[in-house]
């Protein structure tokens, strides 16, 4: 069985709570092969209580395997390929606006992005294999927001580094 935490956060149920609720089925269930596989966008959202959302994210894959340890976690890196993901539309959209927040320009914020042909061979190598665990899935090349809001904002014909300063 393969479980995809969505990769936007807004007006969505806790993914935190879905990822140990697939867990929790997929073992009542007797499956005996689970691959959850969640975005690196997820961990972009807020928490209302003292945890870092990253921190509440760890808890719940932890807890998730812990509970069905006839599972594997891809924790995937910015997906690109034939659909855009949440990030990339984010930023698509802060280009055309002419703006954008300020701490996805950091220097820490930084990604191996992957392709989505290799998100799928990760996925089938795992269900084929009965891998278990937690697993990075990442491209080879590190690349800054920065970096990649420039490559959107020439794209949408804005110039280069306009967006940048703008929030």
């Amino acid at each position: 069985m393969v479980y995809f935490t969505h990769d936007y956060f807004s007006m969505t149920a806790c993914k935190n709570g879905n990822l140990t609720a697939a867990a929790n089925v997929a073992k009542k269930l007797g499956v005996k092969n689970l691959v959850a596989v969640c975005p690196v966008e997820h961990a972009f959202a807020w928490s209302d209580n003292e945890n870092t959302w990253q921190q509440n994210c760890r808890e719940a894959e932890a807890d998730a395997l812990a509970k069905n340890p006839k599972m594997s976690i891809l924790g995937t890196d910015l997906v690109f390929g034939k659909d855009a993901t949440h990030m990339v539309t984010y930023m698509h959209q802060s280009a055309l606006a002419g703006k954008i927040n300020k701490n996805f320009l950091c220097d820490e914020a930084k990604f191996k992005p992957v392709h989505q042909g290799d998100v799928t061979r990760a996925v089938s190598q795992a269900l084929d294999t009965g891998l278990t665990g937690q697993f990075a899935v990442s491209g080879t090349e590190e690349v800054s927001v920065r970096q990649l809001l420039n490559l959107v904002e020439k794209s949408c014909g804005v110039a280069p580094g306009k967006t940048t300063g703008r929030f």
